[in-house]
């Protein structure tokens, strides 16, 4: 009766796809089904069960999971403490798909022609990015547990936590000429459901024991995809509002991807601890909801084919708009030495917090990761709240340079903190100098740029960025292991300081308004 019911269910849901939300409930049942045919019963694991006092099942379908189980993944694995019960992955597809049926059925129908931040359209793919950005830290911070058990190098965690930066560099010229052909929000549609599926392909690989390689190329492949997405994601808003209402918007984007990496970098660090690998597959549900959502945004998108010889053209067209506009070109070169601070910060704070206050001990490393992660996200989103109100009527450039110059002086401080609690509170501090760089830095190229390369020219920027990133990841870490984790980061820090500093004098990034 279980299965007959499962299969109704999921028949059901998969005739009705295109309503917002039966997708991922087929899925979901699809899931609950294969394991318990496969199976002859919903395994549940007893220990995760005790961990969170969930009463054991009292029915005909559950089963303890044993050396026996097939597909132990899909079973009753996740632990939620707060309800004192374990699910299953096909459980959390059927709760999302389940929320999403209403949530959408009580929007107003998005219009195209609506440029507001309080409009359907707006709220569909502003929460489809708040979806995905909360599974994002829990990647990162299961990447690097993973990659630090398996290997104890600050080498090789720092290239696993830079998996995202990487496919950046490579794709990034490419990544916008493809949004601005296929159009920005089928492009992120697209991303979206390709990074749910190798995403969620993580665990079973690591179930099966094969080497970490192969879980780094499947983390790279995802990471393609984040390369459209970005520059999508840029090109986008600016066909959501009006020209006033962009910086409100990039910080209202910027404050809630925050927010949400709170959550999500501290969840990160409980799922690692409960679920170990497992935790791959919280973020590749939020890929698969955020997916939906955008599906929901509805703009005028002209889509021309994609071929090799034409995404090249629109790439380099990018990138002369970008050397020809002296704003835009002294704002980069001068935002890339400014920013050369991040990718230290990025991929190795793990190690230096694993090694500086987690006595060597990668669990407790990653608990402490999640932490510094949330206090970022908690000083961007204080910022964020408050600073949208005075950026607008301040000269954008000069709050470009006092956000660098910030940013390098709060590294220096983190490098030489003397205890975590310190580095915490600095880290908050991180977290509020990265909006007085970021917000001005977006909305400048959002104003100078016309809309019909928008993509095309974040994609440029982006690549330009990870580009000069690509030596500091691969020799960061073995700079890192050389001279120390801590000093290094000072000296990242003192390079954007230096740098800000010497921006103050240039009139083409000073003096924009």
């Amino acid at each position: 009766m279980y299965v007959l019911g499962f299969l109704g269910i999921g028949i059901v849901a998969a005739r009705n796809w295109r309503q917002a939300g039966a997708a991922l409930i087929a899925l979901g049942t699809l899931s609950n089904l294969v394991v318990v045919l496969a199976n002859l019963g919903m395994p549940y694991d007893v220990a995760t069960a005790a961990s969170v006092a969930a009463p054991i099942p009292n029915d005909s379908l559950h089963i303890p999971i044993s050396s026996a189980t097939h597909l132990g993944f899909l079973s009753d694995v996740i632990p939620l403490g707060f309800v004192r019960s374990v699910y299953s992955i096909g459980d959390f597809l059927i709760a999302f798909g389940g929320f999403l049926m209403p949530f959408v059925l009580l929007q107003p129908e998005a219009d195209a022609s609506r440029h507001e931040l309080r409009s359907a359209n707006f709220a569909f793919f502003w929460m489809a990015q708040v979806v995905s950005r909360f599974g994002d830290p829990i990647t990162l911070v299961a990447l690097a547990f993973v990659t630090y058990r398996v290997t104890e190098s600050a080498f090789l965690t720092a290239l696993a936590v830079s998996v995202a930066t990487i496919p950046n560099a490579l794709f990034g010229f490419f990544g916008g000429a493809i949004a601005d052909a296929v159009g920005p929000r089928r492009a992120m549609l697209w991303c979206d459901v390709g990074r749910t599926f190798l995403i969620g392909a993580i665990p079973p690989l690591l179930l099966l024991r094969v080497p970490l390689v192969f879980v780094l190329l499947l983390a790279f492949a995802a990471g393609i995809g984040g390369a459209i997405v970005g520059p999508a994601r840029g090109a986008l808003v600016p066909s959501l509002v009006t020209r006033e209402r962009l910086t409100a918007a990039n910080s209202l984007v910027y404050a809630s991807d925050r927010a949400v990496e709170i959550g999500g970098a501290l969840a990160g660090g409980a799922l690692v601890v409960v679920l170990g690998e497992n935790a791959f597959y919280v973020d590749a549900l939020t890929f698969a909801l955020s997916a939906v959502l955008v599906a929901r945004v509805a703009v005028l998108e002209r889509v021309r084919p994609v071929t090799f010889q034409r995404v090249l053209s629109d790439a380099s067209e990018g990138l002369r708009f970008l050397r020809r506009s002296s704003v835009l070109w002294a704002n980069t070169i001068f935002s890339i030495i400014a920013q050369s601070a991040n990718p230290v910060v990025n991929t190795l704070t793990p190690a230096f917090l694993i090694r500086r206050f987690a006595n060597n001990d990668p669990v407790a490393g990653a608990v402490l990761y999640a932490g510094s992660e949330a206090a970022i996200a908690l000083g961007a989103v204080l910022a964020s709240a408050v600073l949208p109100r005075y950026l607008s009527r301040l000269h954008k450039g000069r709050t470009l340079i006092g956000g660098f110059l910030s940013f390098g002086l709060v590294i220096v401080l983190i490098a030489i903190a003397p205890s975590y609690t310190s580095a915490l509170i600095l880290f908050v501090a991180l977290g509020i100098t990265n909006v007085l760089f970021f917000v001005p830095n977006i909305t400048i190229a959002q104003e100078v740029t016309p809309q019909a390369i928008v993509a095309r020219v974040f994609g440029a920027r982006i690549a330009l960025t990870n580009l000069s990133w690509l030596p500091i990841i691969f020799l960061g870490g073995l700079i890192g292991d050389a001279i120390g984790v801590d000093r290094f980061l000072a000296i990242a820090g003192g390079v954007t300081l230096v740098t800000a500093i010497a921006g103050a004098f240039i009139p083409a990034v000073r003096d924009v308004p």
